[in-house]
């Protein structure tokens, strides 16, 4: 583990059964973390650390697909997500994808981001690469996600990124820790979107930039009905682009901006407000 690790560790995490920072990494990738204030035990394997470890989270078939292993093996290949098929499907390919993203996250080189649902981290290394003077800490209820992406960036030789097995609608890290959050592939995943946005405004520092890329839904009562149908049997959800900007000033997030809507594909991003409403709690007590 290095130092730059340990110093982010233990300046944005905090301990899911007290909420305070006082855990402590193991020297190297695998080892048990522990609490000081609580005394509660982690564990770290394979460079991911789980602060989930008996989660009672009830995954929905969209989410239980991404834990399923011929999905992560081929996840970043031609035959998923950088696929004709879908870059035909999205109206643009997976590099524009990301060049549009981080143009709207307005990065600085410098800056601390959280790649919220990271995945296989298909994110995760290009902004790590990215921010030579910064730092990525990639997020995920996928443990085999994790542990591919831990893989590749061992491969790549990345040591400003830190792997973390956590639920998106309880995010442990103290407040406005990250200078942007991003989330590409993973809002329509969520059961309760506007929790997991309470989440993001309270960790994001004030001004600090939120990005995504979503499912987006057509206009008119059948493309409605479809994607409710869809949303029930498989727990994938779609939006257009007024409804996120609603959800999104809800919750604290202004200066919303549109980058894509074409296809079955969107692309927003939104500020946070300099004094937001965020969410407030104490994670022991969620």
């Amino acid at each position: 583990m290095q130092p730059a690790q340990q110093g982010i560790f233990q300046a944005v995490v905090s301990c899911p059964s007290c909420g305070q920072r006082n855990l402590v990494l193991p020297p190297d990738l695998n080892g048990e973390i522990g609490c000081t204030a609580c005394a509660a035990r982690y564990l770290m394997r394979d460079g991911v650390i789980d602060l989930l470890p008996a989660s009672s989270h009830r995954k929905t078939l969209a989410q239980w697909t991404m834990s399923w292993e011929p999905i992560v093996r081929v996840y970043e290949s031609r035959l998923l997500r950088r696929s004709p098929i879908v870059g035909a499907l999205t109206r643009m390919s997976f590099e524009r994808e990301y060049a549009t993203i981080v143009q709207a996250a307005k990065l600085t080189g410098t800056d601390i981001l959280l790649d919220l649902a990271c995945g296989t981290g298909i994110y995760t290394r290009p902004l790590a690469h990215q921010l030579p003077g910064g730092f990525v800490v990639g997020l995920d209820l996928s443990v085999p996600m994790l542990t591919s992406a831990s893989q590749r960036l061992r491969g790549e030789g990345l040591d400003n990124v830190l792997l973390i097995h956590a639920d998106a609608a309880a995010l442990p890290f103290s407040d406005s820790a990250f200078d942007v959050v991003n989330c590409c592939g993973a809002i329509h995943l969520f059961a309760d979107l506007a929790r997991v946005l309470g989440h993001v405004t309270r960790v994001l520092k004030p001004g600090g930039r939120f990005t995504i890329a979503t499912f987006r839904k057509r206009a008119g009562l059948l493309a409605e009905r479809v994607v409710r149908l869809r949303e029930t049997v498989s727990g994938m959800n779609a939006f257009r682009p007024d409804e996120l900007e609603v959800v999104f000033n809800q919750a604290g997030l202004t200066n919303v901006e549109c980058h894509h809507a074409k296809g079955i594909w969107l692309i927003m991003s939104a500020t946070k407000a300099r004094q937001a409403n965020g969410l407030k709690e104490t994670y022991g007590q969620t």
